[in-house]
């Protein structure tokens, strides 16, 4: 498949998302964890955030390595 089919644009445009969103949950997993004893954050919400990384990480890696067709 060319770069000049459809389906090909779609598939670079949704790794593109993906790694974005990889690129997001990487972030904010790092300034939780730098953030979460200077910050005072409440500890019972720190693992919301680990949560919300971990799940901005795994769509990100998806999309990264699936097959559109």
């Amino acid at each position: 498949m060319s770069l000049d089919a459809p389906g090909s644009r779609v598939s670079v445009m949704i790794r593109l998302i993906g790694f974005a969103f990889l690129a997001l949950g990487v972030t904010l997993t790092y300034f939780t964890y730098t953030g979460a004893e200077q910050a005072a954050i409440v500890p019972q919400i720190v693992p919301v955030f680990y949560l919300g990384a971990g799940l901005l990480i795994i769509v990100g890696l998806v999309a990264i390595i699936a097959r559109y067709k």
